[in-house]
């Protein structure tokens, strides 16, 4: 009887008591017929229907959908010295079948490493002077067109042409240079200008939404000027304050500012102060990238912190990707590959638009020949082994081993970045 007579309370409740939903009812409540002796017979109540409550609804608040933020993402690969000796365009010459030169033997074990990018760059150590002059080694080099076309068909796009072989033919040679490139759409070239109005036409290219730029300078020319009376201009990394300048112009065009540096002194893996405080000031001024080259060995990846928060990735030097040269270390060199991360999105504040490097790798690669510079060719370090190492034509003349290769590439490569395997 106790929970029918609560049961008839709480309808009583639910009739009189106003809900945050319905304005209070004024109008009188009509009793429900319903006795003490009907409590104690047990005796169900009747509730007039036309006193029942309406069932509550509640309509929940209108509400925007808010957009996701939109990423931009480039896969960046850039590799060292493409340093073109006689062996290896000789090589090439010999394995053509059609009288010209076939390049794919030395590349093919490494060319997934750049196919797979969507921007690849390289220093263009030699000269390609549009078949104009016949091929040449050291000490004044120059390079057979397929070389160029074969770094195409692998997927290098961006070529650095600052270098100190840069005059090896001479202004002229140099203007034939720029015809061969000239005449290629895929590629963007950056380090020699034909007059200055070339040079302030920055070179950029659009990839995935974001826009690169591209300056490249060297600090060495071997002693060659360039005459007075040419309009020729090279870059120079010498010249800090210019430098900065076209940096600062370049990032105002472009998401990522993308700056190669031919520097340092050849064959020693030493970063010097005097590097790291022009990376610090390049950095500063804009440039987001960083890639050296020139020593023919490796010195180490670093993240340099700017002011506004953001970082610029300074390779110091990438070393050789490809030589004959004699000496171990300089057959020890590799590729960088990372991911940019962007923020699309124009009503975005400033800081919320720096970008972002995640994946950072170094890839080593390994340049191997047989004695007397004999099918030489290059080899990622994962599919190395210690038996090649062991019969590579170089012992025959400075140190190297498995253990040698590993060495090195612990001593100057963060092990952050270094993938062995």
């Amino acid at each position: 009887m106790l929970k029918r007579l609560t049961a008839v309370l709480l309808t009583i409740c639910a009739i009189t008591v106003p809900t945050a939903c319905k304005p209070i009812d004024t109008k009188p409540v009509v009793p429900v017929d319903i006795t003490v002796e009907d409590f104690e017979s047990g005796k169900d109540a009747e509730v007039p229907p036309s006193h029942t409550t309406p069932p509550l609804v509640i309509t929940p608040p209108e509400t925007t959908a808010i957009k996701a933020p939109e990423f931009a993402r480039v896969r960046f690969a850039a590799a060292g010295d493409n340093l073109i000796h006689s062996s290896i365009y000789k090589q090439a010459a010999s394995r053509s079948e059609n009288g010209g030169y076939d390049f794919s033997y030395a590349y093919e074990n490494v060319a997934g490493l750049i196919s797979g990018a969507d921007i690849a760059m390289l220093n263009q150590e030699t000269l390609i002077c549009n078949d104009e002059y016949e091929p040449s080694t050291y000490p004044l080099f120059n390079s057979p067109k397929a070389l160029g076309d074969h770094m195409l068909d692998i997927g290098f796009d961006v070529f650095t042409i600052a270098n100190n072989h840069t005059l090896d033919k001479g202004v002229k040679g140099l203007l034939a240079c720029l015809d061969y490139w000239d005449a290629r759409e895929n590629a963007v070239v950056a380090g020699a200008y034909r007059n200055a109005a070339d040079r302030d036409n920055i070179r950029t290219n659009e990839v995935n939404g974001i826009t690169f730029s591209y300056l490249s300078y060297t600090e060495y020319l071997n002693g060659l000027t360039i005459p007075e009376d040419s309009d020729i201009i090279i870059g120079n990394a010498l010249d800090i304050e210019l430098m900065e300048s076209e940096i600062k112009k370049a990032d105002k065009i472009s998401d990522i500012c993308v700056v190669a540096l031919h520097w340092g002194v050849e064959n020693s893996d030493v970063i010097t102060d005097y590097q790291r405080q022009t990376a610090k000031r390049l950095s500063e001024a804009g440039a987001d990238i960083i890639i050296g080259t020139h020593p023919h060995v490796l010195r180490n990846i670093e993240l340099i912190d700017r002011s506004d928060g953001s970082q610029t990735i300074c390779a110091y030097s990438l070393g050789n990707f490809i030589s004959a040269q004699d000496v171990g270390q300089r057959l020890i060199g590799g590729v960088l590959q990372f991911d940019i991360m962007l923020l699309l999105d124009d009503t975005a504040q400033e800081r919320d638009k720096r970008p972002v490097f995640t994946g950072i790798e170094f890839i080593p690669v390994i340049t191997h020949y047989d004695r007397a510079f004999a099918d030489l060719r290059l080899y990622k370090l994962s599919d190395y082994t210690p038996e090649l190492a062991d019969s590579h034509g170089v012992k025959t003349g400075s140190a190297f081993s498995y253990d040698f290769i590993i060495q090195t590439l612990e001593k100057n490569i963060d092990e952050r970045f270094l993938k062995l395997s």
